[in-house]
């Protein structure tokens, strides 16, 4: 196939001729891609989207994914404050950027930060506590365990923010070019979540303040007779 590949690349390039200078971006892409190794760095996994990644999962069912890295930071109550997209950097990496977009976007310093294995090596960034999942040692008091506990439940909350984002929100899929179309697309994703979210508590709202006035009409219908309230069910089918 790289034979047959090679071998069209230059009868095209030849049949070109004077137009060559035209399509040389593409022509050099072509032969990019047919002198690359198996072992080689940077390699050229995709023709219309050059800057894809193959990105190790270390998972029997899925061992590589290929795209770009997403740095997703939220708040324990649920609201997405930091989205960054990456290269394939090591995870650890990425703190000092992603802390820095949180400072930036909240005016505010957060003061723990909870991240999986895969960050490890870092126990502190800026002015912000890194805790990751481990060991307890012997010499940590209940309360200390019981705390360090329920920082990793929390930290476990983000792995369905994650499935919306790529289910509900096109994260799992950019149709946006290049490495400026990813960090548009992150940005997008996390911010129709955000808004989704609000929506959904406006709504929820809406549906109380609407209960209220329903009740405030039927006590002005059937109102109080001889000291018995009279109740009336109403069936809405929303």
């Amino acid at each position: 196939m790289r034979t047959i590949a090679g071998r069209l690349v230059r009868d095209v390039e030849r049949k070109l001729g004077t137009m060559v200078d035209g399509y040389r971006n593409e022509l050099d892409l072509y032969k990019r891609v047919l002198a690359q190794k198996k072992k080689d760095k940077n390699k050229v996994y995709s023709l219309h989207e050059v800057d894809v990644q193959c990105i190790s999962k270390g998972k029997e069912h899925k061992l590589y994914e290929f795209g770009n890295k997403v740095s997703i930071t939220r708040t324990g109550s649920g609201v997405i404050v930091g989205a960054l997209s990456f290269r394939n950097e090591f995870d650890g990496h990425t703190l000092d950027k992603a802390i820095e977009q949180v400072e930036k976007l909240t005016e505010r310093k957060p003061r723990n930060g909870i991240c999986d294995r895969g960050y490890r090596g870092r126990s502190k960034v800026r002015d912000t506590l890194i805790h990751i999942p481990k060991s307890f040692s012997k010499a940590l008091s209940t309360y200390r365990k019981n705390k360090e506990r329920k920082y990793f439940r929390k930290r476990a909350g983000i792995e369905p923010v994650i499935g919306h984002l790529k289910e509900d929100h096109r994260l799992s899929c950019n149709y946006y070019k290049g490495i400026t179309g990813d960090e548009i697309n992150v940005m997008l994703a996390a911010a129709g979540f955000n808004f989704k979210r609000m929506m959904n508590k406006w709504k929820s709202s809406f549906w109380l303040f609407l209960e209220k006035i329903i009740v405030f009409l039927n006590r002005q219908l059937h109102p109080i007779r001889g000291g018995e309230i009279l109740q009336t069910r109403e069936k809405w089918a929303f």
